[in-house]
Formats: structure tokens, C-alpha cells, sequence
């Protein structure tokens, strides 16, 4: 395994997680159907006391979450995909480089991390560690009747847990490349073309999100990465976060200007035009 990068740039990106449709992260393990979200903390006793399909004590403590291994997985088969698709899934070494992989006795250590995705709200956060407000109140739950394939009889109904809280997660990409940078922002234009969908019970509706530029932040060391030197104008130097010695940066830290981060999509009544930093991105592309 490979045990030392050498660091030439750094790619922090933090993205908004917002629900277009109601947002199940996790199938609940309980025989009442009912759909039990992810939590942050545990606890050995049994959190939620259900009777004929509903929540009758609810002992969940903490605050709902997305896991980054959840998001990984989703970045990482649209990465697939965009790379030819999943025939290429275990083959492809841009795939492996990124991600990394743990075959028999080789290994690699990924370059990209996911964080555990939060709530956006930073004050709502606080007040649910204060028990200021109770979990139950970022819960709805919806039932559905599914209908048997085989025989078109219908089935006992199915009542799932959701949310629609807006999320935050961070990404981090060491030595990303131009195309590794293109394609996240691709994902993120998909996204608002309706195309990604997280959590469980996908195909009843569940799950469809949009992502939001919150921040996106180059950290670029000792003058290298080309690539970057045309989209720089689009960046403003955060001189807090970098480190300079004399007249050279060792690592100067850069922050895409609030005006570049939307971006835009087609719909029915209009076109919109790509901002100057989405056409300088891609003016590379062959």
C-alpha cells in the first residue's frame, strides 16, 4: 500500500443536500413496516415502540444523518458511469486511483473523502443537542399500499419514515485533477436535472436531491496544477488559510467568488447560459 502522497493541490467542496422528493435514508429492522431513519447516537435499548404501524414511544436520540459512505457510493458509480459504465467498474484505474481499492494483498488509499452529511441549519443543530426540540419533529411518515406483481392483489400497506430537512456534507479531493473536477461538476448539474437519488425505496418516490455549492475552496501548493492558472480570476486568495514565505506562496488558498457558484440548467421556458468559470472549466474538454 502505498503510505505517502505527495500533496500538490487540495479540492474542498462543500455541497447543500437538498430533498426534492421525501428523503428515507434507512430501512427500519423492526416486522411493523415501519421505516426507521439513521441517527448519530445509540443506544442498547430498543428506540422505537411501534403498534400496528405507528410510533407509539420513540426513544431515538441525536439528529438524523446521512452516512458518507452512502454519498461515496453515489459519487462513485456516476463516476462509473461517465467513464464508460459499469462493465469498467473494476477495471478502470482512474476509478481505482480515486477511490482507491483493496485487492488480495494490493492496495490503494482513495484521494477523495465524503463526509457524514448534517443538517444544514447550524442553529437547529444546536438546539436538538440541547433538547430544545425533539427528532420526532424533523420525522413524517407516509403510507403506501404496494401491489403483489404476481397475483395484482394488494398488499398490506407500508408506512415509511422521511424527511425533508436540507443536509450539508464536505467533499475532499487530494491532487484532483481537471477531469476529476469537471465530472463533480456534473454530478451537481445532474442533480438538478432530477437524475440522483440517495437512501431507500427509490422507485416509490423516495429520494430524489439536488445539490447546492456552498463553498468551493483550491487549496493549490508551490505553484503547481497548470490547469488551474486560467480559472484562478474566479477565485478569491483566502490570506488567512494560506501560507506564504517571503514573496511565494508555499500554499495559496482560494475560494470560488459567490457569483460561480449556481449553476444553471435548461428548462422548458428558458436557456440558461453557463457562468464565465463553468465555460473556463470546460473549455478544455476534447
Amino acid at each position: 500500500m502505498r503510505e505517502f502522497l505527495r500533496l500538490d493541490n487540495k479540492l474542498t467542496l462543500k455541497l447543500k443536500i437538498k430533498p426534492v422528493s421525501p428523503l428515507n435514508i434507512k430501512l427500519g429492522a423492526d416486522t411493523k413496516n415501519v421505516v426507521a431513519l439513521l441517527t448519530t447516537e445509540s443506544s442498547s435499548e430498543t428506540k422505537i415502540d411501534v403498534e400496528k404501524g405507528d410510533i407509539i414511544q420513540d426513544r431515538r436520540v441525536g439528529e438524523i444523518y446521512i452516512p458518507g459512505s452512502t454519498l461515496k457510493g453515489l459519487f462513485k458509480n456516476r463516476f462509473i458511469i461517465m467513464n464508460g459504465g459499469e462493465k469498467k467498474k473494476e477495471e478502470d484505474p482512474a476509478i481505482k486511483n480515486l477511490f482507491g481499492y483493496s485487492e488480495d494483498d494490493n492496495s490503494l488509499k482513495g484521494r477523495i473523502f465524503l463526509q457524514d452529511a448534517y443538517f444544514a441549519d447550524e442553529k437547529l443543530r444546536k438546539e436538538i443537542y440541547e433538547n430544545v426540540r425533539e427528532l420526532k419533529e424533523f420525522i413524517k411518515t407516509r403510507a403506501i399500499t404496494p401491489i403483489d406483481h404476481f397475483t395484482g392483489k394488494v398488499k398490506d400497506p407500508l408506512k415509511f419514515e422521511y424527511t425533508v430537512e436540507e443536509f450539508l456534507t464536505e467533499i475532499i479531493v487530494n491532487n484532483v485533477t481537471l477531469d476529476e473536477l469537471q465530472k463533480l461538476f456534473f454530478i451537481v448539474r445532474d442533480s438538478k436535472l432530477g437524475e440522483i437519488r440517495i437512501g431507500n425505496s427509490k422507485t416509490r418516490g423516495f429520494g430524489e436531491i439536488a445539490f447546492e455549492i456552498e463553498e468551493l475552496r483550491f487549496d493549490n501548493y508551490i505553484g503547481k496544477n497548470s490547469f488551474f492558472e486560467p480559472l484562478k480570476q474566479y477565485f478569491t486568495r483566502d490570506i488567512d488559510n494560506s501560507i506564504k514565505i517571503g514573496n511565494k506562496y508555499l500554499c495559496e488558498s482560494m475560494v470560488l467568488q459567490k457569483e460561480y457558484k449556481n449553476i444553471d440548467v435548461e428548462n422548458k421556458s428558458e436557456v440558461k447560459e453557463p457562468n464565465n468559470f463553468i465555460k473556463a472549466l470546460f473549455k478544455e474538454v476534447k
